[in-house]
């Protein structure tokens, strides 16, 4: 189970650092070397395993006092290709080949 919650919190995060380059207002009071926790509104236990693996600074870490932020996740829009098409797909059949 915490393998698909890992995949999330990539997922997530990776949303993240792109909201940040989009809106770095956003990013001004957070400490650079911070601990994010994604608190994910629509999947709760999620939230839980976020909380209970990133939540509390870890005594190993190399940053003492290492700040945590929590960041509210309301929703995931569902991802739209960038790409701009100029023409619709061409399938060749073979037929329009000339035959010797």
């Amino acid at each position: 189970m915490s393998t698909r919650y890992q995949l999330h919190f990539e997922e997530l995060l990776a949303e993240f650092d792109q909201y940040i380059l989009e809106h770095p207002d956003f990013a001004r009071d957070i400490p650079h070397d911070a601990q994010i926790v994604f608190v994910d509104q629509q999947q709760p236990d999620f939230s839980h395993w976020s909380v209970q693996a990133f939540g509390n600074p870890s005594p190993s870490d190399d940053i003492p006092d290492r700040s945590v932020i929590f960041i509210e996740i309301g929703e995931l829009i569902p991802r739209r290709s960038r790409l701009s098409l100029f023409s619709t797909p061409k399938i060749d059949t073979g037929q329009h080949k000339t035959r010797p």
